[in-house]
């Protein structure tokens, strides 16, 4: 794999040192883009770039998007987060696959085990969601310099649990004085030190409480999803352009792998 890296944050630093250790090479490892950022070398000079990883801000996405495809790139993992809200975000980064046949996996969080979580958190809800006597609540603990709040992955969790929670009609980030309304699902996020993320889903009722939990220890786990997304790209080439949702692809493997076992 011939890689290039968009943002040289913590999580850019560790793709760069993942992809050192599997002997792939960086083709480039570059910054924001802006006045006062380091120049970077002009796509068309990269030579092959086989996939983008974009790791960077919400404001320089589709600077970073268009400078992979006019790099050649046609496949891109993307866990930059804060944009999938923006219709205007989405649509452009849509329109720019399309016209140039390329894909792009993209998710608020490349963690396996928080993928896997959610679906855990989404049958718990299903079962626990009949019982109006167990409140759910949804909390996460990032680092303080997240800039998201709540993360992507919670708001995700969140709005994937309430069809299945016939009390709760939407999820809100807890803000301000006074208990929230009774069909609220509430998220709380918590922002201090230096956690590379935790996530709960509880229910919680008058004699009993449970929770479901994923903690990450550090960043590995997300760089091995990224890489796994990059790598099931590479193995399709023919796969259609556009977006794909990283808990789609994942899916897809369990399903994959379930049907070889059963064989």
């Amino acid at each position: 794999m011939r890689a290039l890296i968009t943002g040289t944050g913590n999580m850019g630093r560790a793709i760069r040192s993942a992809l050192e250790e599997r002997s792939d090479e960086v083709a480039a490892f570059v910054g924001r883009p802006g006045p006062d950022s380091a120049p970077r070398p002009e796509p068309r000079t990269l030579g092959r770039v086989d996939v983008c990883f974009e790791f960077s801000h919400a404001s320089s996405l589709m600077q970073n998007v268009d400078y992979a495809l006019r790099a050649g790139c046609r496949a891109l993992v993307v866990g930059t987060t804060g944009w999938s809200a923006d219709v205007a975000v989405q649509s452009a980064l849509d329109e720019r696959l399309a016209e140039s046949n390329a894909r792009a996996v993209v998710a608020p969080t490349f963690s396996l085990g928080a993928i896997l979580f959610a679906e855990l958190a989404v049958e718990a809800a299903r079962l626990f969601g009949r019982f109006e006597e167990y409140d759910p609540y949804v909390f996460e603990w990032h680092r303080r310099a997240k800039a998201d709040r709540p993360s992507g992955t919670a708001l995700s969790i969140a709005n994937r649990l309430i069809p299945h929670l016939p009390a709760k009609r939407r999820a809100l980030l807890a803000d301000g004085p006074g208990a929230p309304e009774r069909d609220t699902l509430e998220v709380v996020a918590l922002r201090a030190g230096a956690s590379p993320g935790m996530h709960v889903v509880g229910f919680d009722a008058p004699g009993e409480s449970i929770e479901l939990r994923v903690t990450a220890r550090d960043r590995s786990a997300y760089v091995s999803g990224a890489l796994l997304a990059a790598d099931r790209l590479l193995a399709e080439p023919a796969r259609a352009p556009g977006l794909i949702p990283f808990d789609a692809l994942v899916r897809e493997l369990v399903t994959t792998q379930s049907e070889l076992a059963v064989a």
